[in-house]
């Protein structure tokens, strides 16, 4: 029944120890009694043993999963509390109890939680629990009696029950209740926001250092989560398998990203956490669904020997490295690993396991933080490495920009140097095919005996003026129309006096073709050299007019046309048939070459009058681009 004196100073020197931790316990006065002793009777489900026949005497806290096993039951605990003070009422603090539990003085039903045998939402048995016990009014021990309902693999129990006064057991309750309630709220949170965090650099940058930190932090805060809850979000044993599973995995997860950190994600022990991960929510409903008790031990056992192997590889490339970070990983490492172990040693081993406050669950914000900033400075480093590179790139790239600009301009003038040969030969080809032909007819002419000095000389003219007209369309600006029709005037226009022919010379603002070169502009004067010269010849006309403009795109039904620049030569000469045998090859040439600058040529002849239309079509690009 009360407690005994040794067993009462070891509480206290407890009591003392997880209130200076910050644990959520202070040190109670010396009124407070601790009770550890009960007298237990079992009501297993399926059994009756022949030791639940009558009560036995036990020691809390009691276990259930490490006194029952696999079997669910009923646990009767008794006990008697001396009256100090008969007129003032008690309280009880009990830091765990469950699943279910009922808890009577006297007989009476003081009060419950949930229903017997328990249902698959109710799950005290990580709440801390306070209850006052109403004044007794007579100097007679009260006796308490504490029913549980408990599950296998629900780590259902009862812890030793505090019991004072009010004033004495309220304040340990409300750290109790805060530390376990606001505490787990927190590292929840911080968990969470972290694996979210972690998760989203993950999405960006598809590094695998981040998912698995984002896992592991998510993860744990899963597990954690479990502690606040009372009536469970999720029904039996599927509220046992999510936090157990979550909690598995998120071990293995953060020891691999501590692996990757130092470099060493390669390896044999990174696989293998890798495999304890994926392998986490099978162990999990195994433990709790079938349940095998026996195979959480050895998960855990798992759990301590790659953390240890972890922690070594580690510390072994943190004492070798001078990165800051390899540094505090390996403090984190440590920290966590020898938290882990504690609580692995002490639950296995110390009879006080039901009641114990896991130190890894505080120690793991230590770590998640140290493991964050890690993180952070890796990703400050990487910034800083990307815009060094950046930098480096844009440098790279001017560079380059530069080398292919004058490249590019190389090229250019080469172009344009291979161009002006090329217009250079044809004109040259030109020359040698129509001048250099010509020249030779005229020689044999001259040669003639009897030949006429007015025909040699006429044919020399046309020679002379068609080699000025070809060495002005070199030096003609390449494009400018009506330049080119001003060279064929002022080259044409005294032999057109001398025969007689009164030039009218109207030529408008023509547009600059684009794409035009010298060639362009050589066939167009000699197709009009070939005009004017049959006319010379031929003709006997008095009078002739060239006019030249800007004709207006025409569209219909919302189409588009381009404009046209119209050349109009016109005489009153005696006209001819067009469609005569003679004149088939000149108007067939001069065809050619209109053909040859994109445009089309038009005749019409009469008697008293003869116009020739050279219509060239004006790209819409170029209509704006007026010459002076």
């Amino acid at each position: 029944m009360g407690p005994r004196n040794d067993a009462l100073g070891w509480r206290l020197l407890l009591l003392t120890m997880l209130a200076v931790l910050g644990l959520g316990w202070s040190a109670p006065a010396r009124a407070v009694m601790v009770v550890e002793q009960a007298q237990l009777t079992l009501t297993l489900h399926g059994k009756t043993p022949a030791e639940t026949q009558k009560p036995q005497t036990v020691t809390l806290p009691y276990h259930w999963d490490q006194r029952q096993g696999a079997v669910d039951g009923e646990a009767r605990f008794t006990f008697e509390i001396p009256a100090a003070d008969p007129t003032t009422p008690l309280a009880l603090f009990v830091p765990r109890v469950g699943n279910s539990f009922r808890v009577s003085v006297d007989g009476q039903e003081l009060t419950r939680f949930g229903a017997f045998p328990p249902g698959p939402y109710d799950d005290a048995s990580f709440a801390p629990q306070y209850f006052v016990v109403p004044a007794s009014g007579t100097a007679s021990p009260l006796r308490m009696e504490i029913v549980i309902a408990a599950q296998a693999a629900r780590q259902g129990g009862l812890s030793p029950v505090v019991v004072g006064r009010e004033d004495e057991i309220r304040p340990l309750y409300e750290r109790a209740l805060f530390w376990q309630l606001s505490g787990g709220r927190f590292i929840t949170i911080v968990s969470g926001v972290l694996g979210a965090l972690s998760l989203l650099v993950w999405l960006r940058q598809r590094e695998s250092i981040y998912l698995y930190y984002g896992l592991g932090e998510l993860f744990w805060s899963v597990q954690t989560a479990r502690v606040l809850f009372t009536h469970a979000p999720l029904p039996w044993p599927w509220w046992g398998v999510l936090p157990l599973a979550a909690f598995q995995a998120a071990v293995p997860l953060v020891c691999r990203f501590a692996l990757a950190v130092v470099g060493r994600d390669d390896t044999r022990l990174a696989r293998l956490l890798g495999l304890m991960a994926w392998l986490a929510p099978v162990v999990a409903g195994l433990g709790i669904m079938v349940p095998w008790l026996w195979l959480m031990p050895l998960w855990q056992a798992l759990n301590l020997v790659v953390g240890l192997a972890m922690m070594v590889v580690v510390l072994r490339v943190a004492s070798r490295s001078a990165v800051l970070e390899h540094r505090v990983l390996g403090l984190a490492v440590v920290l966590i690993v020898l938290c882990g172990a504690r609580d692995i040693w002490v639950m296995r081993t110390s009879p006080q396991a039901y009641e114990m406050v896991p130190w890894i669950r505080f120690a793991w914000v230590g770590f998640a933080i140290s493991l964050a900033w890690v993180i952070a400075e890796r990703m400050r480093k990487d910034s800083r490495a990307v815009a060094e590179m950046n930098v480096t790139l844009e440098a790279e790239l001017a560079e380059r920009n530069a080398a292919l600009e004058a490249a590019f301009a190389r090229e250019r003038e080469g172009e344009k140097a291979r161009g002006a040969l090329e217009e250079r030969q044809r004109l040259v080809q030109d020359l040698h095919d129509g001048l250099g032909g010509q020249l030779v007819g005229l020689l044999r002419m001259a040669q003639q005996p009897g030949a006429a000095r007015e025909d040699v000389t006429l044919h020399l003219r046309d020679a002379v003026d068609q080699l000025k007209l070809t060495v002005d369309a070199m030096h003609a600006d390449e494009g400018d129309v009506a330049s080119t029709l001003g060279s064929v005037r002022y080259r044409l226009g005294p032999r057109l006096q001398a025969a007689g022919i009164d030039l009218h010379w109207n030529v408008s603002r023509l547009p600059m073709m684009t794409g035009w070169s010298s060639r362009e502009s050589h066939q167009m004067q000699m197709l009009l050299f070939e005009a004017f010269a049959n006319m010379m010849a031929h003709s006997a006309a008095t009078r002739a007019s060239l006019n030249a403009r800007l004709v207006p795109a025409e569209g219909t039904d919302g189409a588009t046309a381009d404009e046209t620049i119209e050349i109009q030569l016109c005489d009153n000469g005696r006209g001819f048939d067009a469609d005569a045998r003679f004149a088939g090859k000149g108007l067939t040439n001069m065809r050619a070459r209109a053909a040859a600058l994109g445009g089309t040529l038009t005749l019409r002849s009469q008697p008293g009058e003869t116009c020739l239309c050279l219509h060239l079509a004006v790209p819409a690009a170029m209509a704006p681009k007026l010459a002076p």
